[in-house]
């Protein structure tokens, strides 16, 4: 007897093993938990790649800086080079002085900035830009008298060679001086200026248009063509009273 309930053990014992494990069903909340439930990333994975955004992000802005001053760089060059040339060009063709004192009124008046031709023809009336004789100074004055010409004026009238020439550029002046009782240009002529009866080779008599008070020829004499700068042939400043003679 006792021999078969050992059998019977046994194989209830075995039974056991055989038998399927029992799987319990899970609440629904539980698999709402581990279905919410996620997998977490490793760290160091998101901060490598942030650093490599910020890396980028610097790159492109050392590129950008350095492409500015790459830039500035260039325009500096330009403009060192544009001022290096127009200050070539000024000391042979042109020249762009500004105007000194009250010689000049009513065409020209004082801080006025003038273009100079330095290789403009020199002629009866035009503007010239000159050295004074005896100083370092410098003026804007009008070529009145050429070499070879006899130059007078009676009465306010201008001869050139005994002919009477109309100046245009002061005939306002002219007469509101005259309906004064006065004289615009008071009466000379080359003979009392220099002794001789024509202007010389190589001389130019400069007058200003302010005659009444213009230093010029009648007080410092006949003017070198090699002193005479150039000729005045555009007033640029102000902008507003841009004017070609």
């Amino acid at each position: 007897m006792e021999s078969r309930k050992r059998t019977v053990k046994k194989k209830k014992s075995h039974s056991e093993q055989v038998k399927k494990p029992v799987h319990k069903k899970k609440k629904p909340q539980e698999q709402k938990k581990e279905l919410s439930v996620k997998p977490i990333r490793p760290k160091q994975k998101v901060k490598r790649s942030n650093k490599s955004k910020k890396a980028l992000i610097e790159a492109r802005k050392r590129r950008k800086k350095q492409k500015r001053k790459v830039l500035l760089l260039e325009l500096l060059g330009a403009v060192v080079i544009a001022g290096f040339l127009v200050f070539i060009l000024s000391i042979f063709l042109f020249s762009l002085p500004k105007v000194e004192g009250y010689s000049m009124v009513p065409t020209l008046r004082e801080g006025d900035r003038v273009y100079v031709n330095k290789l403009g023809k020199l002629k009866t009336f035009e503007l010239v830009y000159v050295r004074i004789p005896g100083t370092k100074e410098k003026e804007v004055r009008r070529i009145i008298g050429l070499p070879g010409q006899k130059i007078a004026y009676k009465n306010d009238q201008l001869q050139i060679d005994g002919e009477d020439r109309e100046e245009k550029f002061i005939f306002d002046e002219q007469q509101t001086s005259q309906e004064n009782g006065r004289l615009y240009t008071d009466d000379f002529s080359i003979f009392t200026l220099t002794g001789a009866s024509e202007i010389p080779v190589g001389k130019y008599l400069v007058l200003g248009d302010n005659r009444p008070y213009s230093v010029d020829s009648r007080q410092y004499g006949l003017v070198d063509e090699k002193d005479i700068i150039g000729v005045v042939e555009m007033r640029l400043l102000p902008l507003h009273l841009l004017q070609s003679f």
